[in-house]
């Protein structure tokens, strides 16, 4: 017969057991992370703007490869698509991920005034422009 030995830690250098418990992730991923930081932008500027609440914004990891005929060939960011009542289909701004993080490097909530959280806001605010015709001045709120 096998003895098992349970050994403990005497001097409490080891872990007691899971720092997190399992199911619940220990930090958010990038992607998540990235969410984050949109929809906080987007909530502040359609808390001051009720009316852009009907724009949809949208997260897509990189642009398509081919470029519409009258695009330019150059590395995109974001994308505005206006609305079509006929198809049904709502004004959209597409924030692509991986090439703002290619641009302004990788932050979180917790950044106060990264560059990454400095670029979303400046492409949100040029899409709302974009789709809407308002000053950037008004969409920023800056007065």
């Amino acid at each position: 017969m096998r003895r098992i030995i349970r050994r403990r830690d005497r001097h409490a250098r080891g872990s007691r057991g899971p720092l997190f418990p399992p199911g619940i992730p220990a930090r958010l991923t990038w992607r998540d992370s990235f969410a984050q930081l949109v929809a906080l932008n987007v909530e502040e500027i359609i808390s001051r703007h009720p009316n852009l609440a009907a724009i949809e914004v949208a997260i897509d990891e990189v642009p398509p490869s081919d470029p519409a005929s009258w695009e330019p060939h150059e590395l995109v960011l974001c994308r505005t698509f206006p609305g079509n009542r006929f198809a049904g289909l709502k004004a959209r701004i597409v924030l692509y991920r991986l090439p703002i993080h290619s641009r302004a490097g990788r932050g979180s909530m917790r950044d106060g005034h990264s560059p990454l959280q400095h670029m979303i806001r400046v492409l949100l605010v040029e899409g709302y422009v974009e789709l809407t015709g308002m000053l950037p001045e008004q969409v920023a709120g800056e007065q």
